[in-house]
């Protein structure tokens, strides 16, 4: 039985690009003065911001999704890191200059404190109570 008002879509009709928050991401974190990679990052990055904005999304292998996934994870951490900074230091975001290097410093000092904090949690700044010794 067919379908009353069904729409084919018509041959010549191209699909939109590939374009929801990640690739908006990517191409945020490409963009940013502040988050520079090394070379041999940037260009498969620019390649999967190609093949995703490619009329039909091309498909990116799972190394390249994994590439992508793990550098806008990072981003997304900068990102936190350098609006944090900035509410810290009373200006917004953007005129804040805070880099890479700043991030992963900032990660490595998070880092620190909470295995301090950690450690807290688990032990006690008291010394253990000695043994009572008795003479009978």
């Amino acid at each position: 039985m067919p379908l009353l008002n069904t729409v084919i879509p018509s041959p010549s009709t191209v699909p939109p690009p590939f374009d929801d928050a990640r690739v908006q991401l990517l191409r945020s974190l490409l963009a940013d003065r502040d988050w520079s990679q090394a070379s041999v990052l940037r260009q498969p990055l620019q390649q999967a911001l190609a093949l995703l904005s490619a009329p039909g999304g091309g498909a990116l292998d799972e190394a390249t999704w994994l590439l992508v996934a793990d550098e806008t994870a990072r981003y997304l951490d900068f990102r936190r890191l350098r609006n944090l900074e900035a509410q810290l230091r009373g200006c917004p975001p953007e005129a804040l200059q805070y880099t890479r290097a700043d991030w992963e410093a900032a990660r490595m000092a998070e880092a620190a404190l909470e295995s301090h904090l950690r450690q807290v949690r688990l032990g006690s700044y008291a010394p253990e109570a000695v043994p009572m010794f008795r003479i009978h």
